[in-house]
């Protein structure tokens, strides 16, 4: 190689000797995954050294040869010679030429093949399957497998003839969910030229197996697809994984919404809730949106907020995961507080600090805590005597009550047993007894005489109880005792009152069973009859409503007193209950029975004085005789009654023999109807206004407006009575628009006479209700008397709130779009489905006064009305109670929230005449006036309304 310096480097790659560069290993990879073999060295690698060497050595000889010899017959042998050595160093040089490119390319296919054996060893052992496809010739779009890995059958469970031998072998093993994504994906892979995509593979041995699959287009100089290259893997164990985690997370996010006690995660820095579960919710009345948008501060009072700084700066600082942070007061959507005992655990996410907290609810140990202070109070403050003795009988404490009745005091009984009471009234014998059964049963209760410390003997009523503990042995003895001094004097009053009426002293239903059977007995021996006579006095109930139960009381006695003036002394009367009087009179015969009953009505009749105000009452009475319509009490007292109904359905104050046939009821309804029917056109019907109030100023707020009949021969008919009837008969509706019209009409004349006005309430009936033109009647009445819509409110009935359609919801929607308001009246009397309230847009709630009637002594009463309030909060509705009569139950009322109040404590229902007095003393007042006068006609919405969802 020295003699040739100028040897251009191809040729000195292709010399003996030298070995050429190495290709890169690329090419082979890919030639191996192509299958191709390496290029043999070409021919012109041969010829071109050896026609270079010719030339040199031609050339180069003559010229050598020609300078040394000059002879010519010399230079012809040398020639010759020269010729031969040619001829020989020719052929040694195609030799060596040739066996250096035989070596070469022995070394270069050892080489690849070695190169194919580890990349085959590689991907044999790969848990990736490399594979390649080949368009299909006879169908364009179609693509085969030419290649794939020798791995394939452990990878895939199938044999690589399986898969080179089906052309959808892959398709028909893709799991049927996915294929539809799997054929998407390859038409959008030849338009991207890669593709990096999931699904499910049916393997060999049976399961679905997740392979995660990567491909990419090889394209020709014309942009044609070539072939494409794949790698496939299976990820069956990365895709259960994720799984399992998801399922995990799943399984962390079920336990936290559906625990029981409300939980939360909040950041640590910033203080806002990342996530509540639904206790959450449910606990504190925010929705989850609102959570979001919170920290954790705005569900603490303010005076908390200093504790809680302090509190989360300790967070901050320590290290511990989990901690207690004792008990708080958590407030409400509502503004309500309870008790709340919290636990967490601090955590990373995402690089931030996060608290996971759990809230336990212990307002109920709170109020424990209370109960046991308010216990300690009621020991104290009882007005009952009360002592605890230890287990051998000795005092240990007594309240105030005990030092009051007996005269010792706590410091002069400690240590001392109760025989220093000992009246010496009762024996030995009878304390012998006391203390077996006390010791027996743990309890003894009775009466027993003591002595006080002034001397004086005194009857008690003593209950003494042991008190044990876990093991059962008593430890101590309490004993709570009343003086019964007073007691022993009632004595002879109850055992009065046991037979006798309270309120009016007749003869309770007691005396009257022992009377009738005497009578009864009498009347059996002597071929006579006893007449039961049941007298019910009409219309009462509207006095107690009008005048109050002291007035209504006055009455009863009066009637009373009356009733048994007009009887025989040998005859009873009884008073049931409430206006009900039982008459027996004996030895009655039905000749002059009429008569009888007759003067008892009368004697009804009379005018009755209660101080200043007379009253004009009526009696219906029904009658019953033994023995044609029984012979026992009970069943008389039963036909009695169902005669005095049937007088009352036929208008009252008349008599009622219980053999009246059944067609006189159904004829004095239809006489009443009729009457219905003309009293409008002869204006006998009546519009009475009862004010509502403000229950803290007291100030005039709004009215309600009450029907009235005026019957020319009935007198005053009770709503009760006509208004059934009205609904029956299809009445109700044109009533019901007078009603409308004239509640109105009655405003725009207190306007006229320069009043302040007050929003006017009247009810709506379900026939009126249903009425699709109730809301063009309302617009109508409201143009017709020029007023604006939020001076009427309309009040439902439960019966139309609970009634959760479709019209229902349009129809409220309908008349709140045009201003009115809309109460539910008595609420809470019917069978109440709370659902409604969310869907209806009514604005106040009206509490039924028979719920009012017990505040301040019937506890059941007072959380019924205390419920309602604090639900209408809730919903942001005004409550209104209805039947106010007196200042406590005022009181109550003010004290639990209720906005506004109505009844006789305020103002009784009076004619418009005497309640425009009232908007006179209202415009007197400094206040503003409740609402602006608007003279303009209402106006109606353009859109129409459509029914809430």
């Amino acid at each position: 190689m020295a003699a040739f310096p100028s040897l251009p480097a191809w040729l000195k790659n292709l010399w003996p000797g030298h070995r050429p560069t190495r290709p890169a290993a690329m090419p082979e990879i890919v030639s191996g995954m192509t299958g191709r073999t390496p290029e043999v060295p070409s021919t012109s690698r041969v010829v071109l050294p050896f026609i270079a060497f010719g030339v040199l050595w031609i050339v180069g000889s003559d010229r050598l040869l020609d300078a040394l010899f000059e002879d010519r017959a010399l230079l012809l042998r040398l020639q010759s010679g020269k010729g031969l050595v040619f001829v020989l160093l020719s052929a040694w040089l195609i030799h060596a030429l040739v066996r250096h490119s035989q070596r070469l390319a022995a070394h270069q296919r050892d080489e690849l093949r070695a190169e194919r054996d580890r990349l085959a060893q590689i991907l044999r052992v790969s848990p990736t399957l490399i594979y390649s496809l080949r368009p299909d010739a006879d169908a364009l779009g179609n693509w085969h497998i030419d290649h794939i890995g020798d791995n394939v059958e452990r990878i895939t469970g199938h044999s690589r003839a399986a898969w080179l031998g089906s052309p959808d072998f892959l398709r028909r093993h893709i799991h049927p969910d996915d294929l539809a994504r799997y054929d998407m994906a390859q038409r959008q892979l030849m338009l991207d030229g890669e593709l990096h995509h999931e699904y499910r593979f049916r393997h060999g041995d049976g399961q679905l197996h997740w392979i995660d699959d990567q491909l990419r287009v090889m394209f020709d100089v014309q942009g044609a697809p070539r072939h494409i290259v794949g790698a496939w893997m299976d990820v069956t164990e990365r895709k259960q994984a994720e799984l399992a985690l998801r399922e995990a997370a799943t399984r962390y996010q079920e336990l936290f919404e559906i625990n029981p006690w409300p939980m939360w995660v909040y950041d640590l820095e910033t203080l806002h809730f990342e996530s509540v579960n639904q206790a959450a919710i449910a606990a504190y009345g925010y929705s989850r949106e609102d959570f979001h948008k919170m920290t954790i501060a705005h569900i603490r009072p303010v005076a908390d907020q200093l504790r809680l700084l302090e509190r989360i700066e300790t967070l901050r600082q320590t290290q511990e995961p989990y901690s207690n942070s004792g008990e708080w007061r958590h407030r409400r959507k509502d503004g309500s507080l309870f008790w709340v005992e919290l636990s967490g655990h601090t955590f990373e996410r995402d690089g931030r600090r996060m608290r996971l907290v759990l809230a336990k609810d212990v307002s109920d140990r709170h109020r424990a805590d209370e109960q046991l202070r308010l216990i300690a109070q009621v020991f104290q403050l009882s007005h009952e005597g009360i002592f605890i003795t230890d287990a051998r009988g000795r005092f240990i404490a007594v309240n105030q009550s005990f030092a009051e009745i007996t005269g010792y005091g706590p410091d002069e009984v400690r240590g001392h047993t109760p025989a220093m009471l000992k009246s010496g009234r009762q024996n030995q014998a009878f304390y012998a007894a006391m203390w077996a059964q006390l010791l027996q049963e743990g309890r003894w209760e009775g009466e027993i005489w003591n002595r006080r410390k002034s001397g004086e003997v005194y009857p008690e009523w003593l209950s003494v109880s042991a008190i044990r503990d876990v093991n059962g042995r008593t430890e101590r003895y309490l004993g709570i005792f009343t003086d019964t001094s007073a007691r022993k004097a009632a004595d002879a009053r109850i055992a009065h009152l046991q037979s006798h009426d309270a309120l009016t002293g007749l003869p309770n239903a007691v005396l009257l069973a022992d009377r009738a059977q005497v009578a009864f007995a009498s009347a059996m021996r002597n071929r006579t009859a006893v007449a039961v006579l049941h007298v019910n006095i009409d219309h009462f109930g509207a006095i107690n409503e009008s005048y109050g139960h002291e007035t209504g009381d006055a009455l009863l006695k009066t009637l009373a007193a009356r009733l048994v003036a007009a009887v025989a002394p040998e005859d009873t009367v009884s008073r049931r209950g409430a206006d009900d009087f039982i008459v027996l009179l004996s030895g009655s015969h039905t000749q002059d029975l009429s008569q009888r009953a007759l003067r008892l009505k009368d004697s009804v009749a009379e005018e009755v004085f209660v101080g200043e105000q007379g009253f004009h009452l009526v009696a219906s009475i029904g009658i019953a005789e033994y023995p044609a319509d029984g012979a026992e009490l009970s069943p008389l007292l039963q036909a009695a009654e169902s005669a005095v109904q049937q007088a009352k359905r036929e208008g009252g104050d008349r008599l009622g023999f219980y053999s009246r046939a059944s067609q006189e009821q159904v004829r004095e309804s239809l006489a009443l109807e009729r009457a219905l029917r003309q009293a409008q056109g002869r204006d006998e019907l009546r519009l009475h206004y009862q004010g509502q109030f403000d229950a803290l100023t007291g100030r005039l707020v709004g009215a309600e407006a009450l029907l009235r009949w005026q019957h020319p021969e009935l007198g005053l008919v009770s709503p009760a009575r006509f208004i059934p009837i009205a609904e029956s008969s299809g009445l109700i509706r044109p009533i019901g628009l007078w009603v409308l019209h004239e509640a109105l009409g009655q405003l725009a004349r207190w306007r006229e006479a320069g009043l302040p006005l007050v929003p006017v309430a009247v009810n709506l009936s379900l026939a009126q209700f249903r009425d699709p033109a109730l809301r063009d009647h309302v617009i109508t009445a409201l143009r017709q008397h020029g007023l604006a819509a939020n001076l009427l409110e309309l009040e439902l009935t439960e019966s139309i709130a609970m009634e959760d359609s479709e019209h229902t919801i349009a129809t409220v929607d309908g008349l709140k779009r045009l201003g009115v308001s809309l109460s539910i009246d008595d609420f809470g009397t019917g069978y109440s489905s709370l659902s409604y309230l969310k869907r209806l847009s009514v604005d106040r709630l009206k509490i039924d006064q028979s719920f009012v009637r017990g505040l301040r002594f019937d506890p059941d009463d007072e959380a019924i009305v205390r419920s309602v309030i604090s639900l209408a909060r809730s919903l942001g509705l005004r409550t209104l109670a209805e039947g106010v009569e007196t200042e406590e139950q005022l009181s109550f009322l003010r004290d639990e929230g209720c906005q506004e109040i109505q009844g006789y404590l305020k103002a009784r229902p009076v004619p418009a005449d005497d309640f425009a007095v009232l908007l006179r003393q209202a415009m007197a007042e400094p206040a503003e006036p409740v609402t602006e006068l608007v003279t303009e006609p209402v106006v109606v919405p353009a859109t129409p309304i459509q029914p809430r969802s």
